[in-house]
């Protein structure tokens, strides 16, 4: 559930923890299933434990921001998520191009139009139950220019 302190400069500050896989535990058993199937078929083509057990380890990795918690913070100079085994990442709000309301959240981007190999560029904030809050507060602090 989402947080509302407020910083020195009297500026509000929004923070929230979305955790996907405890959110949606199916999900997260169907997933695990798959990377569990996907080493033990490596397992029987190659003969190699080690190389089955990577391929699933990387499986794993690739799924963290789904498995693992992620905390996002919208303060006065811009937005962030931060999260285990992942580099925080950042925006500032006078680099915000564009805003994409998708299906689990917003994605703030610093382009002006979303290429086919540019959409992992921004920060894609995940919302579960506080959606409108962040549109809100995002629409609030982006500049005149990417409106």
């Amino acid at each position: 559930m989402p947080e509302r302190d407020d910083s020195p400069a009297d500026e509000p500050v929004l923070r929230w923890t979305v955790h996907p896989a405890a959110q949606d535990r199916l999900r997260a058993a169907l997933l695990l299933a798959v990377v569990a199937v996907a080493g033990l078929l490596a397992l029987a083509v190659s003969g190699s434990a080690l190389l089955a057990a990577t391929g699933a380890l990387v499986l794993l990795a690739s799924l963290r921001a789904f498995f693992l918690p992620r905390t996002y913070v919208l303060d006065a100079t811009g937005a962030r998520e931060e999260g285990p085994l992942a580099a925080p990442r950042r925006l500032e709000w006078s680099e915000v191009r564009r805003v994409t309301r998708e299906r689990h959240g917003l994605h703030l981007s610093p382009l002006f139009s979303e290429g086919r190999w540019s959409r992992d560029r921004g920060v894609f904030l995940r919302t579960r139950g506080n959606a409108e809050r962040v549109a809100a507060y995002v629409a609030a602090r982006r500049p005149e220019s990417a409106a």
